[in-house]
């Protein structure tokens, strides 16, 4: 009963933390969307044939952008609830870890924003390595945690290593988009659809062999 005692305030952390966490997600998306949706308060839309439906198929830019941004933020997002729901409690440096890597996610919707239509190469490769930031920080939040008995006790050796592997994904196709961004805008735009699957291969056709 004392170290259930013990333990609970760490418990009690790891849950503020973790509403913290989709507070601040919940924000991004938000914001990206209502930064990215097309302007209506000109009114022109009244006057095309098929009103807002027309003025949404002129503004395709706009929606793309939404959909890789939040698209993005939701991956991360994703990850970050892939890791938490292992987790048990908490501690200073694995909240400080967390914050770190929320902070580099808003950093790189702040990129994002600032040059929406991608016209320098330093916008993308920026947004990539904020997010290949956040997603290494990520993974090393989860081996902290790992190593200093913060996880659940019913994961075995192999489940925390596949874990690992599985959330190297999203760091490593922010690795290669900061390259790819002084290809141009297009290559790098179709880079976070084609490698993420690409990359799941890889890493089901390595498991496969070691199986």
């Amino acid at each position: 009963m004392a170290n259930q005692l013990q333990e609970l305030p760490d418990s009690i952390y790891l849950n503020r933390l973790r509403r913290f966490i989709d507070i601040v997600y919940a924000v991004i998306f938000f914001h990206m969307i209502t930064n990215y949706l097309p302007l209506i308060e000109d009114m022109e839309w009244t006057h095309k044939e098929y009103g807002l439906l027309s003025h949404m198929a002129d503004s395709s830019n706009e929606l793309l952008r939404i959909f890789i941004g939040a698209g993005l933020a939701l991956m991360y997002w994703n990850q970050n609830n892939g890791l938490f729901k292992n987790l048990v409690k908490t501690n200073g440096t694995h909240v400080a870890l967390s914050l770190i890597q929320l902070f580099l996610v808003c950093l790189y919707v702040f990129f994002a924003i600032a040059d929406p239509d991608l016209e320098t190469h330093s916008s993308p490769a920026l947004q990539a390595a904020s997010l290949a930031l956040a997603g290494f920080i990520s993974v090393w939040s989860w081996i902290y945690a790992s190593k200093n008995n913060m996880i659940n006790e019913s994961l075995t050796e192999e489940d925390i290593n596949n874990i690992t592997r599985s959330n190297f994904m999203e760091p490593a196709t922010a690795v290669v988009n900061i390259g790819l961004a002084f290809v141009g805008p297009m290559v790098w735009t179709l880079a976070w659809f084609v490698l993420p699957p690409f990359f799941i291969w890889i890493l089901n056709k390595r498991k496969k062999h070691v199986d």
